[in-house]
């Protein structure tokens, strides 16, 4: 059974020269450190791929989440997951891989987007920042299983 964690960035500062380099805030580092301990001690198997928007606050929340969840493999920025993308495209990009276990880490709205697509019982209309929701799939069809939120 396929398995995606869909994923949005930690709480970011407000100021910066440009939304790419917005920085997360100390709050949102621990935001994604609270939901990662959550998804460590809820599910099994982990995740075995990360995919990451280029943005700055993705990538430090990756760095957060990654290590704790032990993947095994560096997680890898993808173009399609900026929030502005399109959330057909990276849903289907996305069962087309070969992973089985795949946690994604972007921004909204796509998250939500994406979520709809991908689950039609999913009716998560926003994102919470550092959010996770966990869809597994059966026969191509996403199941919203859990919701992970920031302690």
């Amino acid at each position: 059974m396929r398995t995606l964690w869909i994923m949005r960035h930690g709480l970011a500062e407000s100021q910066f020269e440009t939304d790419f380099n917005r920085a997360l805030s100390p709050v949102g580092e621990q935001q994604a450190a609270s939901v990662a301990r959550q998804i460590l001690n809820d599910s099994a198997p982990l995740p075995q791929r990360m995919l990451v928007s280029p943005f700055r606050r993705t990538q430090e929340t990756a760095q957060i989440v990654h290590p704790i969840l032990a993947i095994d493999n560096p997680f890898e920025t993808e173009d399609l997951l900026v929030h502005y993308g399109d959330h057909r495209i990276l849903g289907d990009f996305l069962l087309a891989l070969p992973d089985e276990r795949i946690m994604i880490v972007s921004h909204m709205p796509i998250v939500a987007s994406l979520c709809q697509y991908l689950s039609p019982g999913c009716n998560i209309v926003g994102f919470q920042t550092a959010q996770v929701a966990k869809l597994n799939f059966e026969n191509g069809i996403g199941h919203l299983e859990t919701v992970f939120l920031a302690q």
